[in-house]
């Protein structure tokens, strides 16, 4: 299911150049991605990796018997303002860039159309903008289709969705770049009386300051982190920080 709405984008802009760039999450169990931004799901029970650009197979999370505490915590800035109902002005930082892409999969990880153009408009760079937004349509079908959701209305009462970015890192590529991966875990539920499923995704993007704020941009196919879930040894390894809830402060 595609819910990277950028990368749906990308493959609008680069088509007979890149087929897959990468992978978003499913909403429930099936997984389809053609990103600009690398994605990388996790199956617990194949528990193999995928080339760069090129999606994992996907994973059903399944808890570990022992629970190994994360190694780093961070807690991402929140934006100082508003857009579209959306936060943005976050600082120029590492942890800022971190704070921005964490936004664009709360709120672009929909099965709504006006929600994801509405990230598009507020979290794209100015010169993919247009690109993006333009996808929100097929990017919102394709999700409502693979989650077993109706083309229109409202989805299923007792339909379990839930996105939750859980761990990011980062790497500086300049003082205006900044490349992004975020550790994502969503809960979700075909509804109608149905199991909601736990599955694990990465996916990376590259945040660009411009304007006084960060921004999203098109990344090449990368090959990204793997997934794993906090209390999972393997989060420490693939070298995970763990998202704070600002609660804690």
């Amino acid at each position: 299911m595609s819910l990277d709405l950028q990368a749906a984008a990308n493959k609008r802009m680069r088509r007979g150049l890149i087929t897959l760039a990468a992978i978003v999450v499913v909403l429930a169990v099936v997984v389809v991605l053609l990103l600009l931004t690398g994605g990388g799901k996790k199956d617990s029970d194949k528990g193999s990796g995928a080339g760069a650009g090129k999606p994992a197979p996907a994973v059903t999370h399944k808890p570990s018997d022992t629970f190994t505490q994360p190694k780093n915590w961070v807690l991402l800035p929140e934006g100082a303002g508003k857009d579209n109902g959306l936060p943005v002005k976050f600082p120029k930082s590492d942890e800022g860039a971190a704070a921005m892409m964490v936004a664009v999969i709360r709120s672009s990880w929909k099965l709504d159309q006006k929600d994801i153009e509405r990230s598009a408009v507020t979290y794209s760079v100015p010169q993919e903008r247009d690109e993006v937004k333009a996808a929100a349509r097929d990017v919102a079908a394709g999700n409502r289709k693979n989650a077993g959701v109706p083309d229109n209305g409202p989805p299923p009462q007792d339909l379990a969705f839930s996105v939750i970015p859980i761990g990011v890192q980062w790497s500086r590529q300049d003082d205006t770049h900044v490349k992004v991966s975020v550790n994502v875990r969503t809960v979700i539920g075909g509804g109608n009386g149905k199991e909601p499923e736990t599955q694990l995704i990465s996916t990376t993007g590259m945040a660009v300051w411009t304007d006084g704020d960060w921004k999203n941009a098109s990344v090449p196919p990368v090959q990204n982190p793997e997934p794993f879930d906090i209390g999972d040894a393997g989060f420490n390894g693939a070298g995970w920080k763990a998202i704070q809830d600002g609660s804690k402060k």
